[in-house]
């Protein structure tokens, strides 16, 4: 196996891990906060977490996906993509409501964008999982079989 696609996999796993993490940690405080202060510090959360998500996705549709689209099909990949703009759309538009409103009066919309994050939870974490799939040096390597090629099609990863 050779060292830069593993590099490349490990790198990937990270930053996917930590999206994983952010986005549990918003479902569960979102769920659990009662006070106006708590709710609003939630939101605010969700709002930050959602640009997280969306610069990764940014990142993917510039500068990965063509690398991978020139040597292996990932047409499926778009769908879930969409299916994230849309979702992110309604989850920054309720919890900036939330913001707006000051965390108060704001139980049934909590409700929903809870709902909407387990939505984008159930479109992400199966897409994460494909990423890294596809990213293991085991594939990668059939992709691009040394490490110049590698190199050739990442070459942001330094």
């Amino acid at each position: 196996m050779l060292r830069f696609h593993q590099y490349y996999s490990d790198h990937l796993v990270a930053i996917h891990n930590s999206l994983r993490r952010e986005m549990r940690s918003c479902i569960r405080t979102l769920s659990g906060a009662s006070q106006p202060s708590s709710v609003k510090t939630s939101l605010r959360n969700v709002i930050q977490f959602c640009r997280h998500l969306q610069g990764h996705h940014d990142l993917e549709e510039a500068v990965i996906f063509p690398s991978f689209a020139a040597v292996t099909d990932i047409s499926h990949w778009s769908h879930s993509h969409e299916q994230l703009e849309h979702t992110l759309g309604k989850i920054r538009a309720l919890a900036q409501q939330g913001i707006d409103q000051d965390g108060k009066d704001f139980s049934t919309q909590k409700e929903a964008l809870v709902e909407e994050l387990e939505t984008l939870s159930d479109i992400v974490l199966p897409h994460l999982s494909d990423e890294e799939y596809l990213s293991k040096p085991e594939e990668t390597i059939k992709l691009w079989p040394t490490e110049q090629a590698m190199r050739k099609a990442f070459p942001w990863m330094g």
